[in-house]
């Protein structure tokens, strides 16, 4: 889509914001946000290390690595953070080394599945419900996360904003967070639908975030009027600041669906395509496993179902025949 004047200016305001308050000597509550323009999906890439990692010398060199793609939907430095103990524990119980492969959209995690460069990858909801047709890939796990293997769409506006449904926000700003993203996009594009509109027909001006947290801090700071975000980030980052939880109202919520999933590729041999679905599946019953887990504010991983899934399926439907 091409990009309005609108939109350019959006784009580089945030970050002069941003600038302004570090100038100012404000401290600096919240990560550094990285906003981008709407891009074609379609047109997508995801450049994969083209290079042999050094191999641990516990291991012998000609023994192949597993690699694991995650997307970071979330800011970059909070993702690498939550992935420290990962890498360490997985080789010692697969008994190889493993390569953690980090990309910044769920797009980039699509293409590295197609192309069968990772081995294991914590996808989208909506990027599984699109891939599993493929049969290059299957539901290994679905991460359980406060006794939850569900979670929704959250729209959120500012506290203090005179705004308390979607219709309301005709004319406004709005950050998505990914374009294949179920709660950071097309739950908000299937409600639009609903009412005859699209994002480009209601909203004023649109941009992406690229992770939920920066999408909440920027309804926090009154940089724009919404945005849609998961409700397990979202719940997650206003249980560890109260401030933030004073700055933002919820105003819809989308009905429950299935955690973003892990998903293995079908085309590694069965022996070790079994031995990482043990891996993750009784990780919670291991001290290491535990630790691991909790870095990553996970539980457990569950064996998930298919049908969790199927609202996915029917809002793409819905939307695929509104557009006929």
């Amino acid at each position: 889509m091409l990009m309005g004047k609108s939109k350019r200016c959006l784009y580089w305001f945030l970050p002069l914001l941003l600038l302004a308050g570090a100038v100012a000597g404000c401290q600096p509550a919240y990560p550094e946000l990285s906003l981008k323009h709407p891009e074609d999906i379609g047109a997508v890439t995801a450049p994969t290390p083209q290079y042999r990692p050094q191999v641990p010398v516990s291991f012998d060199p000609e023994v192949p690595f597993v690699r694991m793609a995650i997307a970071q939907v979330v800011s970059p430095p909070m993702t690498r953070g939550n992935y420290r103990k990962l890498p360490a524990y997985l080789p010692e119980k697969l008994e190889q080394p493993v390569e953690l492969v980090f990309r910044s959209t769920y797009a980039e995690i699509n293409q590295l599945i197609l192309q069968t460069q990772v081995d294991v990858a914590l996808i989208g909801n909506r990027s599984y419900v699109e891939l599993r047709e493929s049969g290059d890939m299957e539901l290994l796990g679905v991460p359980q996360i406060k006794g939850q293997t569900e979670h929704h769409s959250y729209i959120i506006v500012p506290a203090e904003s005179n705004v308390y449904r979607l219709e309301d926000l005709k004319g406004e700003k709005f950050i998505f967070t990914d374009p294949l993203s179920f709660p950071g996009k097309l739950y908000v594009l299937y409600r639009l639908a609903q009412v005859g509109e699209t994002p480009d027909t209601f909203f004023s001006d649109y941009i992406y975030s690229y992770s939920h947290d920066s999408s909440i801090i920027a309804v926090a700071e009154k940089w724009v009027q919404a945005a849609a975000v998961d409700s397990l980030i979202y719940d997650n980052l206003m249980e560890k600041n109260s401030e933030l939880r004073e700055k933002i109202r919820i105003i819809g919520s989308s009905p429950p669906v299935g955690n973003p999933p892990l998903v293995i590729s079908t085309k590694i041999q069965p022996e070790l395509r079994q031995k990482i679905k043990d891996t993750f599946l009784f990780m919670h019953l291991d001290p290491e496993g535990q630790k691991a887990l909790a870095e990553m504010g996970v539980e457990l991983f569950v064996s998930g179902q298919d049908e969790d899934y199927d609202i996915i399926r029917d809002i793409i439907n819905e939307l695929q025949e509104a557009t006929k």
